[in-house]
């Protein structure tokens, strides 16, 4: 719920606004059914422009970091990406991300939509 909150009523209609977006290829995205999402990460936006357009929900794997930060902003942060659904991956290396693709596997058998970020550390 909080993930089309933010989508739909803080996201959607400022930033189409200030930066009117566009995508091409669209009606190559299939309605239903597991599919993954590999853009390029040339800044964070994408993850908020990404999602902005295409109108299935996309769950990234996102660096556990995001969740370990302390004081206010680190409490914003962890609640921000744990409410909007997204999982948190530690890219320590080895078995340390094994949950982490575990989760996405669960994502993608169920049917819904993955983001991951090939060129992201």
């Amino acid at each position: 719920m909080f993930y089309y909150v933010v989508k739909y009523i803080f996201l959607w209609v400022p930033l189409r606004i200030l930066f009117r977006p566009w995508s091409k290829g669209k009606r190559n995205i299939p309605k239903s059914g597991g599919v993954i999402f590999a853009p390029n990460h040339t800044a964070f936006i994408d993850s908020i422009f990404l999602p902005l357009m295409v109108k299935r929900r996309i769950t990234f794997l996102a660096k556990i970091d995001y969740w370990r930060g302390s004081g206010i902003k680190g409490f914003a942060s962890k609640l921000f990406f744990s409410g909007v659904g997204q999982v948190p991956i530690d890219r320590g290396g080895g078995s340390a991300a094994e949950a982490a693709l575990r989760t996405a596997i669960d994502i993608l058998t169920k049917g819904d939509a993955l983001g991951i970020y090939p060129e992201g550390t």
